[in-house]
């Protein structure tokens, strides 16, 4: 995973007293919010690794960060580092959102992973489901009963 520092800019919200609004001047279209000045910038860190994370996955190039925004009335400027990657952006979901997606136990979804008819993965100590596997598996559902064994002629 490859480090990276950015400035946000955390603002507070006009309506909603504790609330800080948060922006990155580098990259357009990256903001949040948090119920707390902390918040807001737990929020921000989340945000960054999920925006980095999208363009990395997507072969898109990550804007170089710049540094010395001048804050304007009430905004404060923080400096945020955060590691992050294409993995940080999951196509997956716990097993038992996949059981519930393909109508079947949490149980069956463990022996169908198990016997590779799903694919899975750990992040951290929780198991994964991909869902592309689960789509596939919902497009060619199996035929209803115990395969045939084939009889010699």
């Amino acid at each position: 995973m490859e480090r990276y520092l950015y400035e946000v800019v955390l603002t507070p919200d006009a309506e909603e007293i504790g609330v800080w609004n948060v922006s990155v001047p580098d990259l357009d279209g990256c903001f949040t919010c948090g119920d707390s000045f902390e918040e807001a910038i737990e929020m921000a860190v989340d945000a960054l690794k999920t925006y980095v994370g999208a363009l990395i996955k997507g072969g898109d190039p990550v804007p170089r960060a710049t540094f010395g925004y001048a804050a304007g009335e009430g905004e404060r400027v923080v400096v945020v580092s955060f590691e992050t990657d294409a993995s940080y952006i999951l196509n997956a979901v716990d097993p038992c959102v996949a059981a519930e997606m393909l109508g079947v136990s949490r149980g069956r979804v463990s022996q169908l992973i198990r016997s590779g008819r799903l694919k899975s993965y750990q992040v951290g100590l929780f198991p994964m489901v991909d869902v592309e596997s689960i789509e596939e598996r919902l497009k060619n559902p199996p035929k209803a009963g115990r395969p045939r064994k084939l009889m010699p002629v």
